[in-house]
């Protein structure tokens, strides 16, 4: 039985025992799969740090958010790779989130309690939204459907964290063996995979 299937399972599918923090926790131990990420590029952040994200935003941390922070909050491997969801990218998503909304006219306003925890490519991001250790998740995606405006994505925090789990290790270990043996090819064969150009020039390997 995988981590994260028996992190749902102890769960039972609804809100018994088991706490917010434990299931991050069991959820984040299954990232470091040695394909997804080792345990040597999981970096968790330091208090300094946390309380620097923490102030970014009005909206309190909620409980598993904060656990999430402190266990892999600072990036894990391919996990999440190409989102600003890690520290220190996570820094002004709030104020970015308005800037979108505002560009497209969108009839909805974020507020002070709704904490902004990712964004995707400028056009996409999730926020937490209501009180308790593991509030729900909303989103919101530019040209996305009826009125444009943020929808309930996930009633619990850690359900989202689980659904991206989930997807990124079964689709890591369908990528990771492909992409390093496209790495070993010879100098003149054709390669296929894809680099990511940074805003400072430099450019690095990535799926």
């Amino acid at each position: 039985m995988t981590a994260w299937r028996k992190a749902q399972d102890s769960d039972g599918g609804g809100r018994s025992g088991v706490s917010p923090e434990d299931r991050v926790r069991t959820l984040t131990a299954t990232v470091v799969d040695g394909t997804t990420a080792v345990a040597e590029q999981v970096r968790g952040l330091s208090d300094d740090e946390i309380q620097r994200i923490e102030c970014d935003q009005p909206a309190p941390l909620a409980d598993a958010y904060r656990c999430f922070l402190a266990l892999i909050g600072g990036g894990a491997g391919h996990f999440m790779q190409g989102s600003d969801v890690f520290y220190p990218a996570v820094i002004g998503l709030g104020e970015s989130a308005r800037e979108l909304l505002t560009e497209n006219d969108v009839p909805f306003v974020l507020a002070e309690s709704d904490r902004v925890i990712l964004m995707h490519q400028g056009y996409q991001f999730d926020f937490l939204r209501g009180p308790g250790p593991d509030p729900e998740v909303w989103s919101y995606r530019e040209g996305d459907g009826p009125g444009d405006v943020p929808t309930l994505s996930f009633t619990r925090f850690t359900d989202w964290l689980q659904a991206h789990v989930t997807q990124q290790t079964e689709a890591w270990a369908r990528l990771v063996p492909w992409y390093e043996a496209e790495k070993q090819k010879r100098p003149g064969d054709r390669r296929v995979y894809f680099s990511r150009r940074h805003p400072d020039g430099s450019v690095s390997d990535e799926l």
